[in-house]
Formats: C-alpha cells, sequence, structure tokens
C-alpha cells in the first residue's frame, strides 16, 4: 500500500490548517510566537483552544507586549455596571 500524491496533499493541507493560529503569528510578527506553536499543538484539537488562539493571533498589536495568559484574562472580564 503506497501513499499516493493526493493523499499526501491533503494531509499537508489539513496539517496547515491545524496551525492556521500559527500562521498569522508568524505572519504578524507576534511577540509570543514559540507560545502560540506550543499551545496550537497542544489544545488546538480542542474548539475552544482553537479559536483563542486564532484570536490572539489576529486580535493583538504585534508590537504590544501582551502574553497569551494576559490577552485571555483581559478578554475574559467582564465590565460590572452599576
Amino acid at each position: 500500500m503506497s501513499i499516493g500524491f493526493w493523499q499526501l496533499f491533503i494531509l499537508l493541507l489539513f496539517i496547515a490548517a491545524y496551525f492556521i493560529p500559527f500562521i498569522i503569528a508568524l505572519i504578524r510578527d507576534v511577540r509570543n510566537k514559540v507560545s502560540v506553536f506550543f499551545l496550537n499543538l497542544f489544545l488546538g484539537w480542542t474548539v475552544i483552544g482553537f479559536f483563542v488562539l486564532l484570536f490572539y493571533a489576529s486580535l493583538t498589536n504585534a508590537t504590544a507586549n501582551v502574553s497569551v495568559v494576559e490577552f485571555v484574562k483581559g478578554k475574559s472580564k467582564r465590565k460590572i455596571k452599576k
């Protein structure tokens, strides 16, 4: 049983789709590229982890010194209205 060209091509597409947050972080030159990679590697299979990393990689300012944890904590705080 041999692996065909299209099977290999589809496998590479799935791997690229899995690492979209990391690819975005590389393109945007986000400060914590290594953190995004490892969190994507270990938590990317969860829907929540994938979307948190996707939002972090695409919404953070590339020059800001905000870590992934600080970004998530800042986004999860709700403003209490009196």
